[in-house]
């Protein structure tokens, strides 16, 4: 496996020290992520989804997810599912918000729409990458490598309003390859493990070498930019609620 050895103390002078050194990468990798849970003690207790979260936690130890990119190009998508049942796969793969494959390519996120939000239409969604990170000098050691923390924030709007949920980054350096698991990317080096609000992906496995086959982006379905995807699902949300 090759990799870059870095011994810098500041933020500022690891990002420096990538900007004033790069070279032409052309290498592909297979990365794998486990995913779990957090527990949630309000949402344990909740009597409307306490049971249904209860259960996520369980299932979610069945998932695995894989991470291949080459060059410019990536694709994030669940791998495993073994032990499941097919009610538990589809609720824990709905919490994990990776119910599709996500594809990145020159700073654009590219992902279908789930079945069962509009059966009748299928979207294709894109929007540029958040790259709206906030950088910190804290650090840890995820497998030997040492990785450093970056945070951020995804918005849910829906029929009940908008909600901002954190995600928190764990990044590393020494692999200088700016993508990451669940449709996240734009750091100076390979997203090693990600938290976004309850949900961990970590990386479990990282493999240097030639791709299966080649990553095609999709292209079927009503091209739509994500803040209007949301849009049209919170005002599905509204005419169901006031059907009931």
């Amino acid at each position: 496996m090759f990799t870059i050895h870095i011994r810098l103390n500041k933020m500022k002078k690891i990002i420096l020290a990538l900007l004033l050194n790069t070279i032409c990468y052309s290498q592909s990798a297979t990365i794998t992520y486990n995913f779990k849970i957090l527990e949630d003690k309000k949402l344990l207790e909740s009597p409307y989804i306490g049971k249904i979260f209860s259960e996520q936690i369980k299932a979610a130890k069945f998932l695995e997810f894989k991470l291949v990119f080459s060059d410019t190009i990536s694709k994030f998508e669940n791998i495993q599912t073994m032990g499941m049942g097919e009610q538990n796969i589809s609720s824990v793969l709905m919490a994990s918000r990776c119910v599709k494959p996500k594809f990145i390519y020159n700073d654009t996120l590219y992902h279908n729409n789930q079945e069962g939000v509009f059966t009748e239409n299928k979207y294709l969604i894109a929007s540029p990458l958040n790259k709206n990170w906030v950088l910190t000098n804290e650090t840890k050691k995820i497998d030997n490598y040492t990785c450093y923390k970056a945070t951020s924030e995804y918005i849910v709007i829906n029929g009940k309003g908008e909600f901002h949920h954190p995600v928190i980054a764990w990044f590393c350096p020494e692999l200088p390859y700016s993508f990451g698991p669940a449709g996240y990317g734009g750091l100076p080096g390979l997203i090693l493990e990600l938290q976004e609000w309850n949900n961990v992906f970590g990386a479990i496995k990282i493999e240097f070498k030639p791709l299966d086959e080649p990553i095609v982006l999709p292209t079927k379905g009503i091209k739509i930019a994500d803040q209007d995807y949301q849009n049209k699902v919170g005002e599905a949300f509204m005419k169901e609620f006031d059907r009931n």
